[in-house]
């Protein structure tokens, strides 16, 4: 298989897998309802979902999803934009692989945080910030190296609707999950078109190589 395509499959599989995981989980836990609750309540502790998604689920996404990182920095021009950029990508992977190991504690809205509670969201919400400002910069600096107006345009209008999904993310709302599942969507389709244009800068390069 060409090595290539990896940059492709990986983010697709962790996409899947995260998707498995959801609906996985939300079969078991009795009662959960994907648009009102938060997605940490499957892993949450006391939830009898909370071990199986959190280390077969939660943890092996964030792990595909930072294989692709490592792929991606070996691969993608070295300027400013990308660097940081791909800085706040692996910021965003550590920081729910954290989450996940500590885990909210049971329904995620306790009157009386244990320390895994407040692990858990001290955490994630810097993640998702970081996941926003990765958007924003590679999206930036896609001008000298994938000159697609579509893409670019796309992750800025992606990166906005995080960060709006970000603001939104009471727990007292009906809809949290839902909007925490729109921010989450808005991460892995940019995960995987960003691998798209990755795997087509590097097959262009290595033909322009054959060439001369």
């Amino acid at each position: 298989m060409n090595k290539n395509n990896l940059l492709v499959i990986l983010p697709i599989f962790a996409a899947s897998w995260f998707l498995v995981t959801l609906v996985w989980g939300g079969i078991i836990y009795e009662n959960y309802n994907h648009s009102s609750q938060f997605i940490s309540e499957l892993g949450a502790t006391g939830a009898v979902t909370g071990p199986f998604v959190n280390y077969l689920g939660f943890i092996p996404t964030q792990m595909f999803i930072l294989i692709f990182i490592v792929l991606c920095t070996k691969i993608i021009p070295k300027n400013k934009y990308n660097i940081l950029g791909m800085s706040f990508l692996v910021l965003y992977t550590l920081s729910l692989t954290v989450a996940a190991v500590f885990p909210c504690d049971f329904e995620c809205r306790p009157a009386s945080p244990t320390l895994s509670h407040n692990i858990h969201i001290v955490s994630a919400l810097p993640g998702y910030l970081g996941g926003a400002a990765a958007i924003f910069l590679i999206s930036l600096g896609l001008d000298n190296w994938a000159p697609s107006k579509f893409f670019k345009n796309l992750g800025i209008t992606l990166g906005m609707v995080l960060l709006l999904c970000f603001t939104n993310l009471d727990p007292n709302s009906q809809w949290v999950g839902l909007i925490q599942r729109i921010l989450e969507a808005s991460i892995f389709i940019w995960l995987i078109l960003l691998g798209k244009h990755i795997k087509t800068y590097c097959d262009d390069l290595q033909k322009n190589e054959a060439v001369n």
